[in-house]
């Protein structure tokens, strides 16, 4: 606890000087684009943000799992240097430290937060002092129908004594954040407020032509490579690893569901009614699912 307490001291100290000392620097446009991937975990994200990359061209940066209202450069810096890991180790200090590199995409995402954490005020204030300043910024809602997410994060362990806890936040369970993003989706909220973007994940493993939609949403030359990619981020598919690595459209992921219709935990969290009603209008009806209501 002391340790974080100097930490968070150190931090705004730091930005106290650098938003005082760079504003000339701080004018520069570092990012031509942003993208802000927001999504639950074993929702797809890696496969989504690994895909998206694979479109992309000339200079690309991803940060996996940003911290809510952290400079995301200084946070995994921070993390390498405890683990003793020299993956861009030098990279994310320079950055870490308003040492920005141009680049023409910035990619990073927030997995299991709410997003009024996320969208915060205060920290967007301080946007540019910690990403550097963006041409063109994209916010990414990724959602995965509740019945194939809760059983995967049923198959991962992410449920615990029949609560459907194993969020970042401890007082909200996975439904109340699927809940929370169903209703930015359909416009009942309004925390985003950049170019919105809403990936239906079973809809983009299964059809090539809405990825194309997704791809020109996103202002991207299209291609479709990596969407056969399995990456090692979170262990892969939560029921195949890696196995169906350069073959992922082969994985029964529309199907997870079916592992658990018998297992009373899992049956327990879908006598939501609220979550049948969004799942519904966002999903449509998922053949099959009928039976977890009986």
């Amino acid at each position: 606890m002391i340790g974080k307490v100097k930490r968070k001291t150190r931090h705004f100290v730091e930005d106290l000087i650098r938003s005082t000392s760079q504003d000339k620097s701080l004018e520069k446009i570092i990012n031509q684009n942003e993208v802000r991937i927001i999504g639950l975990k074993r929702s797809g994200n890696h496969a989504v943000s690994n895909w998206m990359m694979k479109q992309m061209q000339g200079e690309v940066f991803y940060i996996n799992d940003v911290g809510a209202n952290e400079n995301p450069y200084r946070e995994k810096y921070e993390a390498w240097v405890r683990s003793n890991c020299a993956k861009n180790r030098e990279r994310l200090k320079q950055e870490s430290q308003g040492n920005f590199i141009e680049k023409d995409y910035l990619i990073y995402s927030y997995e299991d937060y709410e997003l009024n954490r996320i969208t915060n005020k205060n920290f967007a204030n301080k946007h540019d002092l910690y990403f550097g300043k963006t041409a063109t910024r994209y916010d990414v809602i990724l959602l995965r129908d509740p019945f194939n997410l809760i059983a995967s994060r049923f198959k991962k362990g992410n449920f615990v004594n029949q609560h459907y806890l194993g969020t970042k936040n401890p007082q909200l369970s996975v439904v109340d954040l699927w809940l929370s993003y169903a209703k930015e989706w359909l416009g009942e909220t309004q925390y985003l407020e950049y170019n919105r973007v809403f990936i239906n994940y079973n809809k983009w493993f299964s059809d090539r032509e809405y990825r194309q939609s997704l791809s020109s949403q996103l202002n991207l030359e299209f291609s479709d490579q990596g969407i056969n990619q399995v990456k090692s981020q979170g262990g892969g598919s939560s029921f195949d690893a890696r196995n169906f690595h350069n073959n992922a459209t082969q994985m029964d992921v529309l199907n997870r569901w079916k592992n658990y219709a018998d297992n009373p935990s899992y049956r327990e969290v879908f006598r939501n009614e609220e979550l049948w009603n969004y799942s519904q209008e966002i999903f449509g009806h998922i053949p099959g699912t009928e039976i977890l209501k009986k």
